[in-house]
């Protein structure tokens, strides 16, 4: 297949994606278009919204339409890590008694993790190793997970009982946090209609596995200039208080701003967003797409940047206007 076949392939496919999903999630065409680049890229993906924006709908719709075989965590604080990931368990039969390992839902290449602040700090920790590595470690054994292996996870921003904060190593590990916002009269009216009618609903249209991996290995085939990597990392290194480029404002209002990671989530979704232009390499308006919710997650604000009120939004501006 050329290069030229290879590009329109993944547009073709990742618009129909999109589009089957705003079929069943009215009003979040941004939150779409941002979620299922994170997913192409490779990354996991942390979905935030107050009740009733479709949050675990869009999760779950995302799930279909990738057509990977999921599990599905609803996230309490009384979940268990051997709830995630497994555990052996003694069994008795004829032969005598035999340990065996029982493979939690962290087996399957999709986990859907539902409202993910409401687990403990020792449950959430049960998903680092799997999400950086691709793996887990049981027992002293280690278990290698699926090659496609990602994770959506959902949170609720208002609500504190019961809600245990992700820690900074967690948020870390995901590639972007999408706002969904909370739906305009007009986008309100058409859900009323389609969720008070007839209650058959036709399923998203999926990809097969093999398809979904040809399109995530096509992301690793843009090409990225060293210059164009050179400036978005200045950019990256910009945002953390302590690098010699930071302006005035970020050495205020931030503890922490992006490291690695956040580079290589900025690269990867700017690929994405080169082949959704129709493109075979990098351009700088590709990675400045997603910057905030590629952020958003991983700032810590000192208390100045608290008192000032500032969001990602302020960070971005911030830099912005040192970094060309």
């Amino acid at each position: 297949m050329s290069v030229d076949q290879e590009i329109e392939n993944f547009r073709q496919s990742d618009e129909q994606l999109q589009q089957a999903i705003r079929q069943k999630i009215l009003g979040q065409e941004e939150a779409i278009a941002a979620a299922t680049c994170a997913l192409l890229a490779g990354g996991h993906l942390l979905l935030v919204g107050v009740p009733g924006t479709g949050k675990t709908r869009l999760a779950e719709c995302l799930s279909q339409g990738l057509g990977l075989s999921r599990g599905r965590i609803q996230f309490t604080p009384d979940l268990l890590p051997a709830d995630i990931l497994g555990a052996e368990t003694l069994i008795s039969g004829q032969g005598g008694d035999r340990v065996e390992f029982r493979k939690g839902p962290i087996f399957h290449p999709l986990i859907v993790a539902d409202e993910i602040n409401r687990g403990t700090p020792r449950t959430q920790s049960a998903l680092l190793e799997a999400m950086q590595e691709g793996q887990v470690t049981i027992a002293g054994n280690r278990y290698a997970l699926d090659p496609h292996f990602s994770v959506i996870a959902t949170r609720n921003p208002i609500e504190m009982e019961g809600t245990y904060p992700l820690p900074e190593a967690q948020r870390d590990r995901f590639m972007m946090e999408v706002l969904l916002n909370p739906p305009e009269a007009e986008a309100l009216r058409k859900i009323a209609t389609m969720t008070t009618g007839d209650l058959t609903e036709e399923p998203v249209p999926s990809f097969d596995s093999d398809a979904f991996q040809t399109l995530r290995k096509t992301v690793r085939k843009v090409i990225a200039a060293d210059p164009i990597v050179e400036r978005a990392a200045r950019w990256i290194a910009a945002t953390r208080p302590e690098d010699p480029a930071a302006p005035p404002a970020i050495r205020e209002c931030l503890r922490l701003g992006g490291g690695a990671r956040a580079l290589q989530a900025l690269i990867l979704c700017g690929k994405v967003e080169a082949l959704r232009c129709g493109r075979s390499h990098l351009a700088d308006s590709d990675w400045q797409k997603w910057r905030e919710p590629i952020l958003r997650h991983r700032l810590v604000f000192s208390l100045e940047g608290e008192l000032r009120g500032w969001t990602s939004v302020d960070a971005v501006a911030a830099v912005d206007a040192v970094v060309n």
